[in-house]
């Protein structure tokens, strides 16, 4: 189900700055298409730059902080259009920063250092252009370094021997490459719309890899000129002499094999794809994956949720992508072709299966140009759905919840909504509620199943440190429709809590986990202690736990309908929760060792 957390259900509003560096419940960025966004190690989320529907382009930086469901706007400025000021290459100051721009790539890297490449925006002399600078960004002292690349616009490659590394070398400047980080810290790019080595604009196939240890560019695969076409070979088969054609506005993302993943995009000539590429690092070869080898195809969804050979999304570009656990491919909206061949933007979810080479249409319409359904702010229904866009942005966080920020509508007005959908990976249920509890000498574990469909059976998996996990019994699953089940521990080791979380499998192996609940150990097998005041209570409600294991646990909130219409991460032992938002009457607060407490709202 899809969650509208945060901005308006409306178009083309304004930002809401606040102070910078401190977050606030009424801070939110405005309406934008085409910014560049990343999650950090910490699960914050980052936002970058962007346009918005009148053209005006933005150099501000942003933080949204998923428990606290709050913007911080941390550095750039709150006007539009700003010029760069770029200092000395390679040093850092507050006084630096890039300008305004849209298209550009954005990653955070393992230290927390921001990085930001290329786009659309201004130059050190305020002139418009394709950009080809690089930027890192320091969270602890505020401060933008220039790195490398020209601080003018329109700059041409330097391409250098393909495969080796030299100080000379530099991407032209470009907008809407694809771009990802390898496990060494490296900084990959492909393709985009730019300058080639002869100074001429036009669809880019390059691939380029950056070493931020080195500071230097090493072209690795493609063409050095523009408008290349593609070489697809067999479907399925690497070969030295394949590619993909020149484009822009495609997806790029990296598997936990390290290979790298390129889907859809369009041409110089507005030709879309929606042809799936895989490129192997260490053989340096592209293989044609899936999709078509003509361009414009319209979408075959098949039936939401089964996989089939014959299934694939649309031709499309300006597109989300990203990867999941179990090692899926997804892809949410776009500009592009639905199931009927009109072309349009597009709310669609569809996972590709690398085992099984097939796609999945997941959630949402197969036709173009759909309104969003925003329901109630902070609470999940099956019937919300964000609205179909284009060039939005979108990640993952730990725990393969997808989020979409922004991007623009069938008439180029922008969005500045942020969505939550639950669980990117294809369950064999639509819905698990997980708890337990305590006794002198066994744990027992219980969990109902709403919309089961192939569920083979439930691995119960316990752990003493919350990290470790092995698998401790298994009960088979019923495999459809709305179920109950329950599994009891007593065979429980020295520990002060226990861990417990469910691995459902499916009869295709496809799989999932449940939360993580948290049970007190051998020392007092009970639950701990816990209680709400004042309650009843109008406004809000003071937490109080005498558990330090359910510190750093969610904290969810029920309706007296089941439906959860609130969440947070508990911090501390006496804890305010919120409640102004939730309607009067019964509603029930339950923790993550299965303890639920009824409250009533007046």
């Amino acid at each position: 189900m899809w969650t509208w957390v945060s901005g308006d259900n409306t178009l083309d509003n304004n930002g809401i700055y606040g102070t910078k560096g401190t977050a606030a419940a009424a801070n939110k960025p405005g309406n934008r298409d085409r910014q560049s966004a990343w999650m950090d190690a910490s699960g914050n989320f980052w936002v970058f730059g962007g346009s918005d529907y009148q053209t005006d382009y933005y150099n501000d930086l942003w933080k949204f902080n998923p428990t606290t469901k709050q913007w911080t706007w941390i550095s750039g400025s709150t006007t539009q259009d700003i010029q760069g000021a770029y200092g000395t290459q390679g040093t850092g100051s507050t006084a630096n920063y890039p300008g305004a721009r849209n298209g550009q790539s954005g990653w955070v890297d393992a230290s927390g250092i921001i990085w930001i490449f290329g786009g659309y925006g201004y130059d050190r002399n305020g002139n418009l252009g394709r950009l080809n600078d690089l930027w890192k960004f320091n969270p602890a002292n505020l401060q933008w370094t220039w790195v490398s690349g020209s601080r003018n616009n329109g700059s041409s490659g330097t391409y250098g021997t393909k495969g080796t590394a030299n100080a000379a070398n530099i991407p032209g400047a470009r907008r809407f490459q694809a771009a990802w980080v390898d496990a060494a810290g490296n900084f990959w790019i492909f393709g985009g719309y730019g300058y080639d080595v002869n100074g001429n604009q036009g669809s880019l196939n390059d691939l380029w890899k950056y070493n931020p240890t080195t500071n230097q560019w090493t072209w690795i695969s493609g063409d050095n000129t523009r408008n290349s076409t593609s070489t697809y070979g067999t479907r399925g088969t690497a070969a030295a002499a394949n590619k993909p054609a020149g484009r822009d506005s495609h997806s790029g993302l990296i598997d936990a094999a390290g290979n790298f993943w390129v889907f859809g995009g369009w041409d110089y000539n507005n030709n879309m794809f929606n042809d799936l590429w895989k490129f192997n690092p260490t053989t340096l070869q592209w293989t044609w994956m899936s999709g078509d080898n003509t361009q414009n195809n319209n979408g075959v969804y098949g039936t939401k949720g089964t996989g089939a050979t014959t299934n694939k999304p649309g031709a499309r570009y300006g597109q989300s992508a990203g990867t999941d656990q179990s090692g899926d491919i997804w892809i949410f909206g776009g500009q592009g072709e639905d199931a009927n061949g009109n072309n349009g933007v597009l709310n669609d979810i569809f996972l590709y299966t690398p085992s099984t080479n097939k796609w999945t249409w997941v959630a949402d319409d197969n036709t173009r140009n759909n309104n969003g359904i925003y329901g109630t702010k902070g609470t999940g229904a099956t019937t919300n759905k964000p609205g179909g866009r284009a060039y939005q942005s979108a990640w993952t966080d730990a725990s393969d919840n997808l989020w979409v920020f922004a991007g623009l509508n069938q008439n180029t007005d922008d969005f500045n909504d942020l969505w939550k959908y639950n669980s990117l990976i294809p369950l064999a249920l639509q819905e698990i509620t997980f708890q337990g509890t305590s006794h002198s000498d066994e744990n027992v574990l219980s969990w109902q199943t709403t919309g089961e469909m192939n569920t083979n059976r439930f691995d119960v998996e316990r752990s003493i440190d919350g990290t470790n996990f092995s698998t401790i019994g298994n009960v088979p699953a019923s495999g459809s429709g709305n179920n109950s089940y329950t599994y009891t521990d007593d065979r429980l080791p020295q520990a002060n809590n226990f861990f417990y979380r469910l691995h459902m499998v499916d009869v295709d192996g496809n799989y999932s986990y449940s939360k993580v609940i948290v049970l007190s150990g051998s020392s007092g097998n009970s639950i701990a202690k816990c209680s709400v005041f004042p309650n009843p209570t109008r406004n809000s409600v003071t937490l109080e736990v005498d558990s330090p294991a359910l510190l750093n646990t969610p904290v969810r909130l029920f309706d007296s309908n089941g439906r959860l219409i609130g969440e947070w991460l508990l911090t501390q032992p006496r804890q305010y929760l919120d409640l102004t938002h939730v309607q009067k009457g019964i509603c029930f607060l339950q923790l993550a060792n299965g303890k639920t407490l009824k409250i009533l709202k007046e």
